[in-house]
């Protein structure tokens, strides 16, 4: 695939636009903590940059099918730019407010939902069916190793001395390499039934999530996702409090979870291709959840440390490959009329799903203990396998 000069272009720029959304996530959060942001602040932090998707992705998936692909993905890191510019301003020559912050992170986060949701309907458009699997995976990959880099390289920034204005300056550098790489994937990709048509956003929602609605396949498809997805986004907390609990070790700790899962998360996105050009796709969905299912049965067993490790690798393998069959299946299977508006509510799902969980397992931590609410989730997980593996029709067949 990289002989495609498109796909380079997009993968390159997807690189950049991710590279910087990172450290500008480490440097915000930096910010805040040096204007004595508390534990409530660091949690308005993070909530700010999930609202976005929550609160408009319809309405971004709408916006998005209407419009020249590529020009959005411009604009994007354009307003990004602008955005920082504007906040080097105000920061540096009035006085700081963590309400800004949390206004910037809200605003950088909804440009990104712009720009991801059309570099995944663009995909279509420059590769062919069978590559989607491993192009997918290997945007997985990149996002998954870019953070662990971008956060080192903003630790580094630190080090060398930069201030956090200066690192503002540095993050505006890769949205630009960001922009000026979307420019050159020529032609530019829009959906032929707007260019004649004008749809009103609101029915372009409706219209959208109608489709959903009557695909059997989808609709019954994103249920399974959002379920499994709810302890799959959320099992940090989990992990953390295990930590604690078990070998009374703090959060900095957390590297040996974190480790080894992202590390599974990898090799789950680089093996994902072959598993989906090669098997099921139902039952790529039903390994995902009961590997997920058995590594977390095997904490609340209290099983020794290293081999919990090697048990987070394959939850984390699990984690990838269900994430790219989710991906690949509605990029290879959705009318392209239709295909931003659907991804949008995959997005919601990604980025809202953990919200339940996060809510729900801090509960349940102190009301039953870490190692009850290990079986549970680990039983849980497991009834979503067998029900996905009765209500999910057959996935070898396009509609």
């Amino acid at each position: 695939m990289f002989n495609n000069k498109k796909f380079l272009l997009l993968f390159s720029a997807h690189f950049f636009s991710a590279f910087g959304d990172a450290i500008l996530f480490v440097i915000l959060l930096s910010m805040l903590q040096t204007l004595g942001g508390t534990g409530v602040d660091t949690s308005l932090y993070f909530l700010f940059s999930a609202l976005p998707v929550l609160l408009f992705g319809l309405h971004i998936g709408a916006f998005v099918e209407a419009k020249p692909l590529q020009k959005i993905m411009v604009s994007s890191d354009a307003i990004r730019i602008v955005l920082l510019l504007l906040f080097y301003y105000i920061s540096y020559f009035q006085n700081k407010s963590v309400l800004i912050i949390y206004v910037l992170i809200f605003l950088i986060t909804l440009m990104n939902a712009f720009f991801t949701t059309s570099s995944a309907s663009l995909i279509p458009h420059i590769i062919d069916s069978q590559s989607i699997p491993k192009a997918n995976g290997l945007f997985r990959i990149i996002n998954m190793t870019g953070k662990l880099i971008a956060y080192s390289f903003a630790a580094l920034l630190f080090k060398f001395g930069f201030t956090i204005y200066e690192s503002l300056l540095v993050v505006t550098i890769f949205y630009f390499a960001s922009l000026l790489t979307v420019f050159f994937i020529q032609p530019a990709y829009q959906n032929n039934i707007y260019i004649s048509e004008k749809v009103p956003l609101v029915n372009s929602i409706k219209e959208g999530l109608l489709y959903i609605k009557k695909d059997r396949i989808i609709f019954r498809l994103f249920i399974i996702f959002f379920l499994g997805w709810m302890v799959g986004s959320a099992i940090d907390i989990y992990l953390i409090s295990y930590l604690k609990v078990i070998y009374g070790k703090g959060a900095e700790y957390f590297f040996l979870f974190t480790t080894p899962r992202i590390l599974g998360i990898v090799i789950g996105s680089l093996i994902s291709p072959f598993l989906y050009n090669n098997l099921n796709k139902k039952y790529g969905f039903l390994i995902s959840l009961f590997a997920f299912s058995f590594a977390i049965l095997c904490f609340a067993l209290k099983l020794p440390l290293p081999l919990l490790q090697f048990l987070l690798i394959v939850g984390g393998v699990s984690q990838g490959i269900l994430n790219i069959f989710v991906v690949s299946y509605l990029q290879t299977n959705v009318q392209g009329t239709h295909l931003a508006r659907v991804f949008s509510v995959y997005h919601i799902i990604s980025v809202g799903g953990g919200i339940p969980g996060y809510l729900l397992f801090g509960y349940l931590i102190d009301l039953i203990g870490i190692i009850s609410l290990g079986f549970i989730l680990s039983a849980y997980l497991l009834i979503i396998g067998i029900a996905c593996l009765l209500i999910l029709p057959s996935m070898e067949t396009t509609k």
